[in-house]
């Protein structure tokens, strides 16, 4: 199973990460902060079941 998020920027700055398959949000002030929350998020919506391995999840920046 594979997550897609797609990363924006956010209007009041930093970054915003909206997942595709699943109910996960998520922000950061720069990519490697949304890299850790992106990873805390994936862990609290798969807490009890199993989670996707790092290379299953996928980014997609978009520029607007």
């Amino acid at each position: 199973m594979g997550l897609i998020f797609e990363v924006k920027p956010h209007k009041g700055g930093g970054l915003v990460a909206t997942c595709h398959t699943e109910s996960i949000y998520t922000q950061g002030v720069d990519m490697k902060e949304l890299h850790s929350n992106i990873n805390t998020a994936v862990d609290e919506r798969f807490l009890g079941r199993e989670r996707p391995i790092a290379r299953d999840i996928h980014l997609l920046v978009s520029q607007d």
